[in-house]
Formats: structure tokens, C-alpha cells, sequence
């Protein structure tokens, strides 16, 4: 039986940081993921835009992990708009202080270099392709057996597992669930006017629509609607489609032409007050899975990624009541703020009621005429609420 001072069992974003962070610290680590070791193979190595916010750049740069491989096109400027109602906000990083807002990096190119670095990182071993069969917790530590057989031993298991979690699962975690009734289209485009450095969110009342800046004049499309509008677009021809993207969108960047391949998944609110148990964590996804408004998912659960490396590096046993109460510390106010942010956002913007448009339209009037309120905004949305993670920090020159 292999012992280690971490088992994580899920590959994908999270996971792969997460063991990147504690082998680098010189901690043993297990990886368990179901999936084959390809970039193209796991779920959440997929052609989605991820927004990297500025906190989350930091924390790619201290693993590694950001290299001349990954295309990353940077974010200066934020337009924000509500189709139909009053209310615009532009935001720009240089009026706040900050070189970028943070890049866009497509989730296939990031788990190339997650693989990348996996590989040169000393002190894990992945299993994979390999799932877990179950596992038992005591005082001292977790016993997991692998679907083949195998049997394993650590201080700590960590579920990086996604929304559907099996570690959470099996630990007994209370989650609050929530079904938007919307699923997310995500495909880029050949935009006739180019705005390199801008990312776009415009909320109409079929829900909100991002657009975000790739290279050659091409941009990444989030398109949010009620999972039967979705499935109808999936269908459209490109030429239809661009016509109904610019009849979404508006002008600003002129005929959209050439839509690329469309992917879509449903969208769904999962919350985890309490996401620790004996010798047990869960994070990213399978602690929180938040709605895309705002982008904000993927930088949630590498923030998760870097307290727990944080925590751990200060304990002599990373699986101990003591450990586990300092990363839930650390992380509850995060959390929470983000997932009442993202959900508020996602149900005010499509309350088709004449007081829900007043209210969100004088939300953005109302941050767009007080400067405190953006520069509040802003903080928060590039992941630096208190406490402020050393990964999170930027990287020493």
C-alpha cells in the first residue's frame, strides 16, 4: 500500500495546480484522474475562453505553469451594457492602477501546460487513467481503493472532482443546489471591427452574452440562454448564427463572420458552506459551482488552490482539525462573496419585471458614476479579497 501526504482525486484545472503547488513544496502527492493523459481527453481541458484574472495570473506564474506555450491575450478594458435599458460601464486597468484586468487563455492551451508541468514536478505520482472505489477516514488517516484494486494511504484526501464529486459524495458535504434552466454555448468568431485588448458582457433578457479577445481578430463567445434556446442555436447554420449574434450583441464590432465549433454544458449553482471533513477537502467545482456571469468559476477554485498550498505548507500534517480550520478561515468570506455575487448578477439580470430592469440598470449607473463602487468591483473581480494568498502575490523579479 503507497502512502502520501496528499491524495487529490481529480485531474482537470484545479486538481493538476493544486498538485503542481504541493509538489513543489516538497510534498508527496497522488493524482487520480479518470480520464487519459491528454490535454484534449480531460473535461475541463476543453476549447472554453477561461477569463484568468490578475490574482489567478499571479498564481500560474509562481507554479510555472505560464510559459511562451500559452497564447494569453491580455484585458484592458471591460465594457458592460444592458440590452433594451439604460445603464453602460466601462472599466479600464490603467484608471485603477493595474497594467491588466488579467487574460484569456483558452482551458485546452492551460491544461497542455498543466500536463507540461505535471510532468517536471517532483514528488507526484499520477494515477490515471484511474477512479476511486471508496475511501475511510479515521483520526489518523484516509485508506482509498482505486476501481483496480489499488490501495492507497494519505493525511489528506482532496476532491477536485467537479460538480458531480464523489469525495464530496461520499464525505457527507451539504451542498445547496440550484438549476438555472440555462446552458452556456461557447464558440469564437471573426469580428469585422477589432478591440484587441476589451473583453465585452452585455445582459439581455435571455441572459447574459460575453465576448472576449482572441488572436487574428477572433473572439471568444459565452452565449447564456435557457437550455432550450441553446439547443436550437447548436443547430443554426454559421451564417444564421452571426446574423443572431449581431442581433444580440449590437454594433459595436460590426458583422461577425466564421463561427468556429460550438460546445455547450448546462449551468448550475452548487454551494458548500462547510467544504472540509475528517482529513477531507473539497475544492473548485466540487465545492462551488458558480454561474459564468462575471467569469468568475475558474478563478474561484484556483484561489482554493492556493490557500490549501498555503495551509499545508505551515503543517506538519496536512490533514489535521487544526490545518483544515485555518484553509476554511481563509477561504469562507471568498467564497461566499463570490457565489452570492455571481448568483445575484445571473437572476437580477434576466428578472423580467419593469422594477427588476430599473434596479439592475441603476446598479451600473450606480457604479459607473461612484468611482469607490468600481474600484471595489475591480478589486474583487481580479481575486484580491483579503486574505490575499502568497500565490496569489506578484511573482518576485
Amino acid at each position: 500500500m503507497k502512502r502520501f501526504d496528499v491524495v487529490i482525486v481529480g485531474g482537470g484545472l484545479a486538481g493538476s495546480a493544486l498538485a503542481v503547488a504541493l509538489g513543489r513544496a516538497g510534498r508527496s502527492v497522488a493524482l487520480i484522474e479518470a480520464a487519459p493523459r491528454k490535454a484534449e481527453g480531460r473535461p475541463s481541458f476543453d476549447d472554453r475562453t477561461l477569463v484568468v484574472n490578475a490574482a489567478s495570473l499571479n498564481i500560474l506564474a509562481n507554479l510555472g505553469i505560464l510559459d511562451s506555450r500559452l497564447t494569453a491575450c491580455d484585458i484592458r478594458r471591460i465594457e458592460i451594457t444592458r440590452a433594451g435599458a439604460p445603464g453602460h460601464l466601462t472599466l479600464a486597468s490603467a484608471e485603477y492602477g493595474y497594467e491588466r484586468f488579467g487574460a484569456v487563455i483558452v482551458a485546452r492551451e492551460l491544461g497542455a501546460a498543466m500536463l507540461h508541468a505535471l510532468a517536471y514536478t517532483d514528488d507526484v505520482e499520477e494515477f490515471c487513467p484511474a477512479s476511486l472505489e471508496h475511501f475511510e477516514t479515521s483520526d489518523k488517516a484516509v485508506r482509498l481503493q482505486l476501481e483496480d484494486g489499488r490501495e492507497l494511504t494519505t493525511d489528506l484526501i482532496v476532491g477536485a472532482d467537479g460538480t458531480g464529486s464523489l469525495v464530496r459524495e461520499r464525505a457527507g458535504l451539504i451542498s445547496r443546489r440550484h438549476d438555472y434552466g440555462q446552458s452556456a454555448m461557447i464558440f469564437n468568431v471573426l469580428t469585422a471591427r477589432r478591440r484587441p485588448d476589451t473583453a465585452f458582457e452585455r445582459f439581455t433578457p435571455d441572459g447574459p452574452l460575453a465576448l472576449l479577445p482572441q488572436p487574428a481578430g477572433r473572439m471568444g463567445v459565452v452565449w447564456i440562454a435557457d437550455s432550450h434556446h441553446i439547443h436550437s442555436a447548436l443547430a443554426l447554420d454559421d451564417d444564421e448564427l452571426a446574423r443572431r449574434l449581431r442581433q444580440r450583441f449590437g454594433s459595436a464590432l460590426g458583422d461577425f463572420e466564421r463561427p468556429g465549433r460550438r460546445t455547450s454544458y448546462p449551468l448550475t449553482l452548487l454551494r458548500t458552506e462547510h467544504p472540509v471533513a475528517r482529513r477531507t477537502a473539497v475544492i473548485g467545482n466540487a465545492a462551488n459551482t458558480v454561474h459564468p456571469v462575471s467569469a468568475q468559476g475558474f478563478n474561484l477554485g484556483l484561489r482554493d488552490v492556493a490557500a490549501l498550498a498555503d495551509v499545508i505548507a505551515s503543517s506538519d500534517d496536512p490533514g489535521s482539525s487544526e490545518t483544515l480550520a485555518r484553509y476554511l478561515a481563509a477561504r469562507r468570506r471568498d467564497q461566499q462573496s463570490t457565489v452570492t455575487y455571481t448568483d445575484t448578477l445571473a437572476r437580477a439580470f434576466t428578472n423580467p419585471s419593469l422594477a427588476g430592469q430599473l434596479s439592475s440598470s441603476l446598479g451600473l449607473v450606480a457604479h459607473a458614476a461612484w468611482p469607490s463602487l468600481s474600484a471595489r468591483l475591480v478589486r474583487s473581480a481580479m481575486g484580491f479579497r483579503e486574505p490575499v494568498s502568497s500565490l496569489a502575490r506578484e511573482p518576485a523579479s
